[in-house]
């Protein structure tokens, strides 16, 4: 029986070609399955582009199909290929002009962006560390607060005691004050999470816009802001970490 998703790898990315009348939502789980499979094979270190071939997609299902193949396998995909067959010539200009616009990104943050300082106890007591990228399927569990140096992928999980903070980008599920302690929080380079709980207070993420295909202009730049989560009033509030927010802070 022939697959209904086939896998085409190159030094760039990957060519994915789909069945053209396999139901949507089945694709999906076979591109998870696929991806999920294949993942000891995968080089993390490296952006990505793909291609899918073999169907006609709407935008809204390729963001599917993309934000299902990174919470698989934790790829970090940055380039679409569009329009025929892709080649790696296509792959390899595409991921060029991806390089060229992060290296102007991180050029400008280090120039304009504030340097962000912690202070040296925010972990409490019995604080733990965890050095790397959280990506999607892994679960930390402590009893105490944990720093993470590191991103927290979508699909990834922290379940803490005490209190968690992030020196990355947080977009996967975090729970803090583990199970019903409402004075932990949460604190983060980039705030950005599917799910945040602390003790009993749960706050989710709204529904992300639709990913924007790269027209070659260069993209929007994203502000580096700590933001920090806490607990008030039986809700969970997000707010920019400031120095006076930082003094009311309890360190449990």
């Amino acid at each position: 029986m022939k697959s209904s998703v086939i896998i085409k790898g190159n030094k760039y990315g990957f060519q994915i070609v789909l069945n053209p009348t396999l139901p949507f939502e089945e694709l999906l789980r076979e591109v998870a399955e696929k991806f999920r499979e294949s993942i000891r094979f995968f080089d993390f270190s490296q952006s990505i582009a793909v291609s899918f071939e073999g169907r006609d997609l709407t935008q809204g299902e390729q963001n599917l199909l993309v934000d299902t193949i990174v919470e698989n396998s934790g790829l970090k995909i940055n380039y679409i290929i569009n329009g025929g067959k892709a080649v790696e010539t296509e792959f390899a200009e595409a991921l060029s002009d991806v390089a060229e616009d992060e290296d102007m990104e991180e050029d400008t943050e280090e120039e304009e962006q504030p340097e962000v300082n912690f202070p040296e106890n925010i972990i409490g007591k019995n604080g733990q560390f965890y050095r790397g990228t959280l990506r999607s399927g892994q679960k930390i569990e402590v009893d105490g607060s944990i720093v993470v140096l590191g991103d927290i992928n979508p699909g990834a999980q922290i379940i803490a005691g005490g209190n968690v903070v992030v020196l990355g980008c947080l977009k996967g599920t975090v729970y803090a004050g583990y199970p019903q302690d409402r004075g932990a929080f949460v604190a983060s380079l980039m705030m950005e999470p599917m799910q945040i709980q602390i003790g009993d207070c749960i706050a989710r993420s709204p529904d992300q816009k639709a990913k924007k295909q790269k027209t070659g202009r260069k993209k929007n730049q994203k502000q580096l802001e700590a933001k920090l989560a806490f607990v008030e009033n039986d809700s969970i509030f997000i707010e920019t970490i400031t120095r006076s927010l930082i003094s009311e802070i309890s360190i449990s």
